[in-house]
């Protein structure tokens, strides 16, 4: 019998909002989102009389996914320079936090959508040159695709490295006793969660929240940080790299992080999938039951 996780790592995530979901996987991209679609729209012209019109419309169809591809990569590299100019002109104040935090999450969502939308690009591409016999030359930037050239080596320097960013960030920059949340993503009751995790903070007065950003319980506890002035550590899930498993992965990378303990509200697949993990390490986990009125509601 499949656990509640185990579904989710099967079947994918349903939560609401897209940005929140998963971006499709490289065979989904070029075999479901743009070759299906190209036969559907070229196919059947071919043997027609409409088959004078199948060059045209494959380039233009390329080409709409290629411009839209630059336009997600200049969105996401404005994102980029925000970022910095935040970085540099931190006040300390909550309003700062936010809207760094805020343009770190958009920046991520927007490089990771125009990589998507390269890899389909380049699929139309090389559709078009099959249809037609012609090369493929894009109206404005250029064929090489971030993801096409992030295979062997180059995608696993990069993972090493992002490891490497995260674990220096956590050595030099947080210091303290680590307690990672995890909770339902329709988990609404903001009380529960602020009252226990502030009988967390009176046994950890060094307390540092560890958590993947993920819809409700663990936005919540996001907000009770904010304002206790509780250092946070963010282990957004991979999406791009990791695909459906993107979550399980971040709550292994946070159980490889020097956390002492979970607090678990609720018991969905992912945050089970984290409490699980911890419990065989041997870690403390606090679950916490959903509220009767929401459970029932």
């Amino acid at each position: 019998m499949l656990t509640t996780y185990d579904e989710i790592e099967l079947f994918g995530l349903t939560e609401n909002g897209s940005d929140d979901l998963p971006i499709p996987n490289d065979d989904e991209l070029q075999d479901r989102a743009v070759g299906e679609a190209f036969e559907a729209l070229i196919g059947n012209l071919q043997g027609t009389g409409l088959a004078s019109e199948v060059e045209p419309l494959a380039h233009a169809f390329a080409t709409m996914l290629q411009r839209r591809a630059v336009s997600l990569d200049q969105a996401a590299d404005r994102q980029k320079v925000k970022a910095r100019a935040l970085i540099a002109s931190q006040d300390g104040s909550e309003i700062a936090e936010t809207e760094l935090d805020e343009t770190t999450r958009l920046y991520t969502i927007l490089q990771e959508k125009a990589d998507a939308l390269k890899i389909m690009a380049e699929c139309a591409a090389q559709h078009y040159e099959h249809e037609t016999g012609e090369h493929y030359t894009p109206v404005t930037g250029d064929r090489t695709t971030r993801r096409a050239m992030e295979t062997g080596a180059v995608f696993e320097a990069k993972k090493l490295l992002d490891a490497a960013d995260r674990a220096e960030a956590e050595r030099n920059k947080v210091a303290g006793t680590f307690i990672a949340v995890a909770g339902d993503a329709d988990w609404i009751d903001s009380a529960t969660i602020w009252k226990r995790l502030d009988v967390a903070r009176d046994k950890c007065p060094d307390m540092v929240l560890c958590h993947k950003g993920s819809r409700g319980a663990e936005r919540i506890a996001a907000a009770w940080a904010k304002s206790r002035k509780v250092p946070q550590v963010l282990f957004r899930p991979n999406w791009s790299a990791f695909n459906k498993a993107a979550p399980f992965r971040a709550n292994d990378e946070m159980l490889t992080a020097r956390i002492r303990g979970v607090i678990l509200f609720g018991g969905g697949g992912i945050g089970l999938n984290l409490a699980e993990k911890a419990e065989a390490k041997k870690l403390p986990v606090a679950r916490i039951p959903k509220p009767e009125a929401q459970r029932n509601a």
